[in-house]
């Protein structure tokens, strides 16, 4: 098969699923942040910093197993720079992550990374963090934009804490030129995959309004408890909020007019993981977290993108709810809930993705990775299904390739329609 048959089968194969159709097998979507570097003899620090050794690592897992489509995802939880530069399109889509390299220029409070402050091989963390006082919600509330900018930001990067003043400027100028670097680093791996027939899915940025401000700004515990506190001021700060998420995913998305150009579909996924879901009880899900959410699964679905979603932890207590969401415009990634069940209470109304879990991946063996694989594949692929390897996360640093090839060679054997 020529590259360009191998592109189109693939290709054809994910939009079909994204379509809420069966394709001719179930398609595997890997992803990882810094297994492709283990894999192919780089150290954490190095695919994570230097973007020519992540390029060369990630086409290396590309030619050596046959994904449908493979993404390094090189960076952190991020979101709050997309808002914050909300009013400049081209900043704003690219910030989406907080990277290594730009962790360095504005030394941002959150994120810690190998080689500095972690161990070389360490997976690079988020650490939570209060940035905002319960009291500053009002502030949030009247102009949340300006708060983000004006207050969040300088509390948020140690570079930026002396608005207005040289080491200000130099780091936002920086900045900018790191994320040219970063974009330019997508768009040749993107070239380069296609070369080998690997898609390209185009994506678009989104987040549920309460994950923004507990990740954010509040911090999870401190959010929660906000929520027996101040329960108005929360929700008025979640509508707040709201329509710059709405904004985020209009304008993070590809032009329409070029997607077909670029990336060969018209089909965009935007994304979003979810975090407070699993410490959230019905009651206060359904009252602080779901209204918002599925206002944004509804509205991103009439821009004519699907809702590409990271159910994190467990999300059995809240599933009913998706039955509320736009039908086959949501793609649920389900870490830690059964898919059989998202299955027998949801049917084909959410498309499901699931997968081999790390620990599989990491501590079983070949055989016990196609048993799994056997077993979820006829049990689930009825209605079409997509396989997310590390369905926890992405594929581990530590995940065995064997397992992963085991993986895939089980989804040519059972994942077939």
């Amino acid at each position: 098969m020529s590259t360009e048959e191998l592109m189109k089968e693939r290709l054809e194969r994910i939009e079909t699923v994204l379509k809420g159709k069966e394709p001719d097998r179930v398609p595997v979507t890997g992803a990882t942040t810094v297994w492709h570097g283990r894999y192919a003899g780089y150290t954490a620090k190095e695919v994570l910093f230097d973007y020519e050794k992540s390029k060369d690592a990630a086409l290396k897992v590309a030619r050596d197993f046959d994904f449908d489509t493979f993404t390094p995802i090189i960076g952190l939880e991020g979101m709050i720079y997309t808002v914050a530069f909300l009013n400049q399109p081209e900043i704003s889509s690219a910030a989406r992550f907080i990277l290594g390299p730009t962790h360095l220029v504005l030394q941002d409070v959150y994120s810690r990374w190998p080689g500095y402050e972690l161990d070389e091989n360490a997976h690079p963390q988020f650490i939570g963090k209060e940035i905002m006082k319960v009291d500053e919600y009002d502030q949030l509330i009247e102009n949340p934009l300006e708060f983000i900018n004006k207050v969040v930001m300088p509390r948020i990067n140690k570079k930026l804490a002396d608005v207005g003043s040289a080491e200000y400027n130099a780091a936002l100028t920086k900045y900018g030129l790191e994320l040219a670097r970063f974009g330019a680093f997508m768009a040749e791996l993107s070239m380069e995959m296609a070369k080998i027939g690997y898609p390209t899915i185009p994506m678009s940025w989104a987040y549920a309004p309460l994950d923004l401000i507990g990740d954010f700004l509040r911090d999870i515990k401190n959010i929660v408890l906000d929520l027996f506190r101040v329960p108005e001021k929360v929700k008025d700060a979640v509508e707040a909020v709201k329509p710059l998420i709405i904004k985020a995913a209009e304008i993070s998305a590809p032009p329409v007019e070029v997607r077909k150009q670029l990336f060969g579909t018209d089909v965009v996924e935007c994304f979003y993981p979810l975090h407070l879901n699993e410490y959230l009880n019905p009651k206060l899900y359904s009252e602080f977290y779901w209204p918002s959410l599925n206002d944004i699964f509804h509205k991103v679905a009439e821009m004519g993108q699907v809702n590409f979603v990271l159910f994190e932890g467990k999300h059995d207590a809240h599933l009913e709810t998706l039955l509320e969401a736009p039908k086959k415009k949501v793609v649920g990634v389900f870490e830690k809930t059964d898919p059989r069940k998202v299955r027998e209470v949801l049917g084909d109304h959410v498309i499901l993705v699931s997968g081999p879990p790390n620990s599989l991946l990491i501590g079983g063996t070949p055989q016990k990775v196609e048993e799994y694989m056997k077993s979820l594949l006829e049990d689930c692929k009825e209605g079409g299904m997509m396989i997310w390897p590390g369905v926890d996360g992405g594929i581990s640093r530590d995940a065995k390739p064997e397992n992963v090839k085991a993986m895939v060679d089980a989804v040519k054997k059972y994942g077939k329609y």
